[in-house]
């Protein structure tokens, strides 16, 4: 019985794990778990939720006000010679209930109610907001991931070329065929292989702990990836101004500085508000007994209601409300400046990352034509040192061009991705574009 309850035990402990971490994720699988998982991403989420309980806070500005009180006062009074019947020795206990409501409270409650929308608006945006700044994120570390292992794997083929070479190097210096500066040449670039080999290995470490971290995994979760970074999005379309109207009109950060300005107005208002006149009607009832200690007096024993309007208003309050409307309408401009700001920064991130991919493409036709170029040759120069025809230096420059075009090629690759996932964060579609494709 208890060996069935711990492997019962085990199997949900351990298939969570095993989902993530020994199966390759997708990219799609990644931005999928950030998404559900990320705590940052939840925090946001309780912070929309938390706006929706300020709604139904600011509708009790129009609701009544129920109050019960109650009251009990025992009074010893020593003197001998009073005759004032609220003064002589008693016991006393009051019961009442009020019941309170609001009829004009000079559109406070009004622009109290907008505020509360007005911020359950600006939290669901700032969510977005979020939502597209982590899909920034887990694309990044991705494709930073993918991109360190397809180095990798470069620096490693091209190790076992410059291994080759070295045995080449080493029978032709034997021979004395050729000096043993070449074979010091050689052993210096397979030195250098192994230390960019190195490099890249440390990235993949680095890239892999980011991504870990996104994706809410525990630091000993080992995370694994599917994907190519070959498999290119569509080129763009050659209208820069459509990305900048669509970004401007997209991005969470505009929609986020306009609602802080909402905001502040409505704030300008309440202030405003405070100078004028507020009405409100009470209904009242209220149940009273006094005993005396004297049995000769006879107690009371009252119950009555009331009803009331009251009318309040303070024209001035020391010049507060004043300042403090000023200070709001300062607020206001300032809010003003930052959205300008925010628009221009979000100009400057669609045209950076729009020509980085433009750019990116383009570099893509040439390093393919420089790698087909590099193969070719180095695959003649490797035929040619083993017949002794080719110098071991020819072949070392052959060998070094081929690597160089090798990586220009990947690294023209991961621009293009990593400029797309720019891109799409710049236009504010992260989200609407992982959400359509999950």
């Amino acid at each position: 019985m208890h060996l069935t309850k711990i492997s019962t035990l085990m199997f949900f402990v351990l298939v969570p794990l095993l989902s993530w971490g020994a199966i390759p994720m997708t990219l799609e699988q990644c931005v999928q778990r950030g998404l559900d998982y990320n705590p940052e991403i939840n925090a946001y989420q309780y912070a929309s939720e938390e706006a929706d309980r300020g709604i139904e806070e600011a509708w009790g500005a129009f609701l009544p006000t129920f109050s019960l009180n109650y009251s009990y006062n025992k009074l010893r009074n020593n003197a001998d010679n009073e005759r004032d019947n609220d003064y002589l020795n008693q016991n006393s206990d009051s019961f009442s209930t009020r019941l309170s409501q609001p009829l004009f409270t000079g559109f406070s409650g009004i622009a109290g109610l907008k505020h509360a929308r007005a911020n359950k608006e600006y939290r669901d945006n700032e969510l977005l907001y979020i939502k597209n700044r982590l899909i920034r994120k887990i694309n990044s570390s991705y494709y930073d991931l993918l991109y360190a292992q397809r180095r990798i794997e470069q620096w490693q083929e091209s190790v076992g070329r410059l291994e080759e070479q070295q045995e080449i190097a080493t029978a032709w210096v034997e021979q004395r065929l050729a000096p043993q500066l070449r074979l010091h040449e050689v052993a210096a670039e397979l030195s250098n292989a192994r230390y960019e080999l190195s490099n890249a290995l440390s990235d993949q470490a680095i890239a892999r702990a980011q991504l870990r971290e996104w994706l809410a995994l525990h630091p000993s979760e080992h995370i694994d990836i599917s994907g190519t970074l070959d498999a290119l999005p569509e080129r763009p379309r050659e209208d820069l101004k459509y990305y900048i109207l669509t970004a401007l009109e997209q991005r969470p950060e505009v929609q986020l500085s306009s609602l802080s300005i909402d905001m502040a107005q409505q704030d300008a208002q309440s202030i405003l508000a405070r100078n004028l006149p507020r009405a409100e009607i009470d209904a009242a009832w209220t149940d009273y007994t006094r005993d005396y200690s004297d049995s000769k007096r006879t107690s009371d024993e009252r119950d009555y209601y009331s009803l009331t309007l009251n009318l309040s208003m303070r024209p001035f309050q020391g010049g507060r409300n004043i300042a403090a409307y000023r200070k709001q309408r300062i607020a206001v401009e300032r809010y003003r400046q930052q959205l300008a700001n925010q628009r221009n920064t979000i100009v400057t991130e669609v045209n950076t990352s729009f020509e980085r991919l433009i750019q990116g493409f383009e570099s893509i036709k040439d390093a393919k034509k420089t790698i087909e170029h590099a193969s070719a040759a180095y695959d003649v120069a490797t035929e040619s040192a083993e017949m002794g025809m080719y110098s071991l230096e020819d072949l070392l420059d052959a060998e070094l061009r081929l690597t160089r075009a090798e990586l220009k090629l990947t690294h023209a690759y991961s621009t293009v991705q990593q400029a797309q996932s720019e891109l799409d964060y710049a236009l504010g579609t992260s989200v609407r574009v992982w959400q359509a494709q999950l």
